[in-house]
């Protein structure tokens, strides 16, 4: 077989695998849906931990124009992958900014908690996530002050009570913009306010090595490229020059996939699984879903530009009533057939 045709098989089957992963929820019915394009605060309950001085200590802001230059107060971030009307609009939500050292809470944390919701697996939650931090002097490759924030995504929670690191009534997923602040610290999971041990838990897509919740992890390194800062945060700020770690999620749009077929609940992001955690594994208060950003320590701070840089913005959240599936090792083999016989085929012709 000439190299056009390896080539071609390699497009054809790799395009079935695709659909075979995406299949079942191309046809799912929509149960929830926002793309924070207008002001929809009132379906949420927005929970702060509170700072040492006075008020909270982060804050949510929804119709957030994220495209916006930094001078006049956005990012200068790129249309999120499942926009359809090309606004840069979405929720912004920052922790820690506002205030001095958080009290009566290990970390910081800002949750937007749907008020609501009864859901019922299978269903599947997506939504656009970008991590943005202030970079250390010059360099975004590591976070300056008040770093190690990320993202946190929960399900199964009442709704009711802040849903973060130092207290969750259901399953909570974290992933860090830079590198998390520790080995295997950058993926996070914590069930019933505890954080399994991934070199023991089994939960982790990328197995159970010393780095298998860490950005410098082939399995991470493979899917998240390093990638630099918006120019227009560059051009604003000397602490976004430089790029990324390899592996970490910062200044990139990824898609969030939460999804629980009622036996298992999976977490996948940009199509990728990154963990399977069995449904009897974590109690739920209730069924509703939480878009957040924790900060892994303690101070805040009032650093230059940090109140504007360091956020978590998500928009397109939208939660369908199908479960997403690996394909069954039978269904890649005959697509794998499939695409050998159309390269056979024209072979022979």
């Amino acid at each position: 077989m000439n190299k056009k045709w390896t080539r071609m098989l390699c497009a054809v089957a790799t395009a079935g695998i695709a659909w075979a992963v995406s299949a079942k929820s191309s046809s799912a019915a929509t149960l929830y849906s926002d793309d924070f394009n207008t002001d929809t605060s009132a379906n949420y309950n927005v929970f702060v931990t509170n700072s040492s001085t006075t008020g909270p200590s982060g804050d949510a802001t929804f119709a957030y124009n994220y495209g916006a230059a930094p001078g006049s107060g956005g990012l200068s971030i790129p249309v999120a992958p499942h926009t359809t009307d090309s606004s840069t609009i979405g929720l912004r939500v920052r922790t820690d900014n506002l205030g001095n050292a958080a009290t009566a809470a290990v970390v910081g944390s800002t949750e937007v908690v749907t008020k609501t919701l009864n859901l019922v697996a299978p269903y599947t939650m997506q939504v656009d996530v970008w991590s943005n931090y202030i970079g250390s002097g010059t360099s975004i490759a590591s976070s300056g002050s008040n770093g190690t924030t990320g993202v946190a995504v929960g399900v199964g929670t009442a709704g009711t009570n802040l849903q973060y690191i130092a207290a969750n009534d259901g399953l909570l997923f974290d992933a860090f913009g830079d590198n998390g602040a520790g080995a295997n610290q950058a993926y996070r999971i914590y069930t019933n306010n505890t954080h399994p041990n991934p070199t023991t838990a089994g939960y982790w897509a990328a197995g159970t090595s010393s780095t298998s919740a860490s950005n410098t992890d082939p399995y991470y390194t493979s899917l998240l490229p390093s990638v630099a800062a918006p120019a227009g945060q560059s051009s604003f700020s000397a602490t976004q020059g430089g790029s990324t770690a390899a592996g970490t999620l910062g200044f990139a749009w990824s898609t969030w996939q939460i999804s629980d077929d009622g036996q298992n609940t999976t977490w996948w992001i940009n199509n990728k699984l990154f963990a399977t955690i069995n449904d009897n594994n974590y109690t739920r208060a209730g069924q509703n879903v939480s878009l957040g950003n924790d900060d892994t320590g303690t101070g805040g701070n009032t650093a230059a530009n940090n109140q504007l840089l360091n956020a978590e913005i998500f928009d397109n959240l939208q939660i369908t009533d199908s479960a997403l599936t690996l394909p069954e090792p039978a269904s890649l083999g005959l697509l794998g057939l499939a695409a050998i016989g159309l390269v056979t085929r024209r072979r022979r012709h």
